[in-house]
């Protein structure tokens, strides 16, 4: 433990150092900026902008924003929660194909999946290639659904596995990653048609 605080406060004093001279290196390449922007207002006058009436410019930090580099995705049962809309378009629509039984609620069956496209591709597949879904969902979200078969091979360890591989360990013999494909595309347009 004392060793990490050890590293990262050197760290920290290499990013102090790094940034200081950063700033020296700039600061005659921003003098000339400014100086050739101060001549170009004095020849003809423009507008103000708020970065050119201070005659600062923003620093770095307030231009990038770290957040915006790390994608949030919403659940399946968030993204169904969030638009009602979407829900009734998709159950109506996964009903007449004859993929969602009409006894079930879509966001009941999409519980524990960690994105909406992965539930529909899921539940395609378990209707077409015939696959138990309570199987398939165990072994793609990692989470024991209540109504599982005793026969049903769950994840290792417990850990979510991708569709392909989750498919592959209950149909060994079938082309996993082309199936999983198909369905994953299908699922998208699904979802495309309907939020429009």
């Amino acid at each position: 433990m004392r060793g990490d605080l050890n590293h990262l406060a050197a760290a920290a004093v290499m990013l102090v150092f790094c940034g200081t001279a950063v700033r020296a290196q700039d600061s005659p390449e921003k003098a000339s900026q400014e100086k050739a922007s101060q001549e170009k207002s004095a020849q003809e006058p423009e507008k103000d902008t708020p970065d050119q009436s201070s005659g600062k410019s923003d620093a770095w930090y307030n231009k990038v924003n770290p957040a915006r580099l790390f994608k949030h995705y919403k659940s399946a049962n968030d993204q169904l929660a969030s638009d009602g809309h979407l829900e009734d378009k998709l159950s109506k629509q996964l009903r007449i194909q004859g993929v969602l039984a009409a006894d079930r609620e879509l966001q009941d069956v999409c519980s524990d999946f960690k994105d909406l496209p992965n539930c529909v591709a899921a539940l395609r597949l378990s209707v077409s290639l015939p696959v138990e879904f309570a199987c398939l969902k165990w072994n793609v979200t990692g989470v024991k659904p209540k109504s599982v078969a005793d026969s049903c091979a769950g994840p290792a360890r417990g850990k979510a596995m991708p569709l392909d591989r989750a498919l592959d360990l209950l149909k060994p013999n079938l082309d996993a990653k082309t199936e999983s494909r198909n369905a994953l595309k299908k699922a998208h347009d699904d979802i495309k048609d309907a939020s429009s």
